[in-house]
């Protein structure tokens, strides 16, 4: 194989890593469940630990349905930037700047809350890129951790209800 080849191939395996990555953006801002559940390993290890959620792991599936309550939101849109991928054989990992944005309407009012962070996420060759892991580091709440906090509550009392028997 010539050297350029082989560049290009490298380069080839860091795009495929990036995509599998922005698609979990993509996916969760649509509500795909398909697509989305799609992109991991059947295992994956979260660590949403910064803003208090799950650090654990578990199944993708199990991972996939608590993310469903994202629909308790009546918008979300996780905006990726400044993404990198490094490729070491049939492991990658690809790190971003995520700007993601939630909004509720609750009683003729517009709630919304922010973040900036950081995702990590550790991929395995399986079959293309998978997702074993994701690492989500806060970097600032723009209207601040209250109002992210209230929202997330907000969201997930409205997803509760629609999804009660």
């Amino acid at each position: 194989m010539s050297q350029r080849s082989a560049a290009i191939d490298a380069f080839l395996d860091r795009e495929a890593a990036v995509a599998a990555v922005t698609c979990y953006a993509a996916a969760l801002d649509a509500r795909d469940w398909t697509a989305y559940r799609a992109l991991f390993t059947d295992r994956i290890a979260i660590d949403y630990g910064a803003i208090g959620s799950l650090v654990a792991t578990v199944s993708a599936d199990e991972w996939t349905k608590r993310c469903r309550a994202l629909e308790g939101f009546d918008a979300t849109a996780h905006q990726l930037h400044n993404v990198s991928a490094t490729v070491d054989g049939n492991r990658a990992i690809v790190t971003s700047i995520v700007d993601a944005v939630h909004v509720v309407g609750v009683e003729g009012r517009v709630m919304l809350g922010d973040l900036i962070g950081r995702y990590t996420y550790r991929l395995v060759r399986q079959n293309g890129w998978k997702i074993a892991g994701v690492t989500l580091a806060v970097v600032a709440y723009p209207a601040g951790k209250e109002a992210f906090d209230t929202v997330f509550a907000t969201a997930r009392a409205i997803f509760a209800k629609g999804n009660s028997a």
